[in-house]
């Protein structure tokens, strides 16, 4: 371990050297840094060393000052856990890890400002065969670290860095690092980003919790494919994950449960497989922003701390895995905590079509509604009270498409649509209710003066009084409106009520100070609804 550790503190001695000028003295250095750290705070190439490990290759710019925690971090995390000697395609996953590098300074001079507590690293990882290596391959990662998240837009770089060339090339780590600097600080709105040779349009909406971020519009006059990257679309789409579905009615037990804050572990063969579900079900609820934490990729060497594992303060999650026993350790400090159960979805490559239910069975286990793969077995779906019923059009629409034998990339527009719409309205008889019942002039604990009054019995009134749109589940009325009391109650009670009402609040404060502007463009306009 102290080898190891050795290895992250003084990392190979393969840097690229800064590029020197005569013009340039130290305070030109020391701005391009700063400039740089508006979008990033490092480049950093791991390479998997088979004697001792992961280990840190190159850093840059080289003078970050990265904490041992968090180089370790970095280092444990940019790599696959499970070992795939078939591998030949480059994988990209993100995951996110806690900023412990207090000497890092982050700063921006206006929104988006980028997060305080967390650093998000975007990946790209390689597996080349090589016969004079004792595992007979090479296998490497690099990372982009940001305090920003913006998941597609830096994936886009990492993929135009490394199309053509090695993963640690200093020449390639050196252009992008020089042209990041000479871009902007990111804002709200349309910017166009030169990098290596090409004009990238970026978006950045007004807050992230935008639904239909990246999606052109349903009838698109040229092209299916949008003009520009959007910060805060999600990674990869439902047509590379629905086919590893247990189901496709399991899109509403997950979609219920996110909308609820309640905590969900996606385990998959693979960390993109991971990053793509994670970043796609998070999408699937807005405008209501998750307000549980969230990790696209964890190993066994990250810091579970963040969910209220091996100490921490117990908090609603959705994290994804490759590891099994993992899962084990998960469900185990759940239950000696007493705490709730986080649902599972369990992303395997099984024989057959995605069925439209699960069909809970003990004799199916080998097949696509079993038990995990684990000593013991951990049943995936135990029994989940559901409110809401299920649109049979989009099952019938999603099952015709994934029947075809030929990629396809509808599915996600669907999807997403479908359940941008069903959270809208979910959310328009609370905005009702905010609009008609609510005293304008009362004062919240945080000095908003608006909502402060909210009632959740004086709204359940409302409700039933109005009524809304959104079927719910039930033999007959009084059951169906039941199912819907009880949800709208489970979610006015939830931390995702808070994270949507303080955004709702933001945004129009923001616009009636004139604050939005242009940057309304790149978003919904009806984001808060």
């Amino acid at each position: 371990m102290e080898k190891l550790k050795s290895k992250i503190l003084h990392p190979h001695p393969h840097k690229p050297s800064r590029p020197r000028d005569a013009a340039i003295d130290g305070a030109n250095e020391v701005a391009n840094d700063s400039r740089f750290q508006h979008w990033a705070v490092a480049f950093v190439v791991c390479n998997f060393n088979v004697d001792i490990g992961p280990e840190i290759e190159i850093v840059y710019p080289p003078n970050v000052p990265f904490s041992t925690a968090d180089l370790t971090a970095i280092c444990f995390n940019s790599f696959p856990e499970q070992q795939n000697t078939e591998t030949a395609e480059d994988l990209t996953f993100n995951f996110t890890i806690t900023n412990n590098s207090p000497d890092i300074s982050l700063s921006s001079p206006h929104a988006p400002h980028g997060s305080p507590t967390n650093l998000y690293a975007h990946c790209v990882f390689r597996q080349e065969f090589d016969h004079t290596m004792k595992r007979c391959f090479n296998q490497r990662t690099l990372v982009l670290i940001s305090n920003h998240d913006f998941p597609s837009f830096y994936n886009r770089l990492l993929q135009q860095m490394t199309e053509t060339g090695l993963l640690s090339d200093p020449t390639a780590l050196e252009a992008a690092y020089t042209q990041m600097a000479s871009w902007p600080a990111p804002s709200l709105g349309r910017l166009d980003l030169p990098f290596m040779g090409s004009m990238i349009a970026l978006d950045i909406a007004p807050h992230q919790a935008f639904p239909l971020q990246g999606l052109p519009g349903p009838t698109p006059l040229i092209s299916d494919k949008p003009s520009s990257i959007y910060a805060y679309e999600p990674l990869g789409s439902w047509d590379s994950v629905m086919p590893w579905m247990p189901s496709i009615s399991d899109l509403y037990v997950l979609y219920e449960k996110l909308l609820l804050c309640e905590s969900i572990v996606v385990i998959a063969k693979s960390p993109q497989l991971c990053s793509e579900a994670v970043s796609s079900l998070v999408d699937l609820v807005r405008p209501v922003p998750y307000a549980g934490v969230i990790r696209p990729y964890m190993t066994m060497q990250s810091d579970f701390r963040c969910i209220g594992v091996d100490g921490g303060t117990p908090r609603p999650f959705i994290i994804g895995i490759t590891n099994p026993f993992l899962l084990k350790r998960v469900l185990g400090a759940a239950e000696d905590k007493d705490r709730q159960r986080p649902h599972i979805l369990y992303l395997q490559n099984f024989e057959g079509a995605v069925p439209v239910k699960r069909h809970h069975s003990l004799h199916h286990k080998s097949s696509r509604h079993g038990f995990l793969d684990l000593p013991g077995g951990i049943d995936a779906h135990p029994p989940s009270k559901r409110y809401l019923k299920t649109d049979a059009h989009l099952v019938s629409q999603i099952e015709a498409y994934l029947k075809l034998d030929m990629p396809t990339h509808e599915l996600g527009p669907i999807i997403r649509r479908h359940f941008a719409e069903l959270t809208a309205q979910f959310l328009a008889p609370i905005n009702r209710y905010l609009a008609t019942s609510v005293s304008p002039n009362a004062t919240t604990p945080g000095g908003n003066l608006r909502y402060a009054s909210f009632n959740i019995s004086d709204f359940l009134v409302n409700l039933a009084k109005h009524g809304s749109s959104v079927k719910s589940r039930g033999q007959g009325p009084i059951q169906r409106h039941r199912a819907r009391d009880h949800l709208y109650e489970a979610f006015c009670h939830s931390s995702n009520f808070y994270s949507w009402l303080d955004m709702k609040l933001s945004l129009e404060k923001e616009a009636s100070a004139g604050l939005l502007g242009s940057g309304a463009g790149a978003g919904t306009a009806t984001t808060a609804s």
